[in-house]
């Protein structure tokens, strides 16, 4: 009886080395490329966190000021008080308009803008601001939030607020944003 002998054979060292060296380069370059999207990633969204952050504040704080009789920003720029007229339980004005007593403000308070009104608890509209404006020359300029248009009766404000949040590696994001609203104010009335 004849053996047959087989023509297979066995993978040889080299073949394993070369298809365990690709391997590892291809596994490699994924994790890279994970890691920078990721990365990339993480800045976007603080990024974003740092827009809604201060989109917001504008919103809140234009919302509060349209309803105020007087507003008197600060000499610094980080502060303003303001009144409202006294209103209705339906929410309507009381007729004449009328102070409603309550002192109001809207102020920096450390890397954060807040609201406080006697009898109420205070609100934080923003944090994390910087104290200087990017845009600046060198980025170290102090900026003002509140600077009130002309005119003894200020009808117009302009608000800027630049929070920074942290990113990734130690980078910081910023979002400087810049709006200017015009007041639906009452001049105070005085008898």
């Amino acid at each position: 009886m004849k053996r047959r002998f087989s023509r297979r054979r066995g993978v040889t060292l080299a073949e394993v080395a070369l298809a365990a060296t690709t391997s590892v380069l291809v596994l490699t370059g994924s994790i890279g490329t994970f890691v920078m999207c990721t990365k990339t990633w993480l800045q976007g969204e603080s990024r974003i966190d740092a827009q809604s952050s201060s989109a917001g504040a504008i919103r809140t704080i234009s919302k509060e000021l349209r309803e105020a009789m007087s507003i008197s920003v600060d000499a610094s720029g980080n502060g303003l008080s303001y009144r409202r007229p006294t209103k209705t339980a339906a929410g309507d004005y009381v007729m004449p308009i009328v102070w409603d007593g309550v002192n109001r403000r809207i102020e920096l308070y450390g890397t954060s803008v807040r609201i406080t009104a006697e009898g109420q608890p205070n609100r934080v509209v923003c944090s994390g601001l910087r104290s200087t404006d990017p845009k600046s020359s060198g980025g170290v300029v102090p900026y003002k939030i509140f600077t009130p248009g002309a005119g003894s009766i200020t009808r117009s404000l302009t608000i800027m607020l630049v929070p920074e949040r942290n990113g990734t590696a130690g980078y910081k994001n910023n979002s400087r944003i810049r709006e200017t609203i015009f007041l639906r104010n009452i001049p105070e009335l005085t008898r």
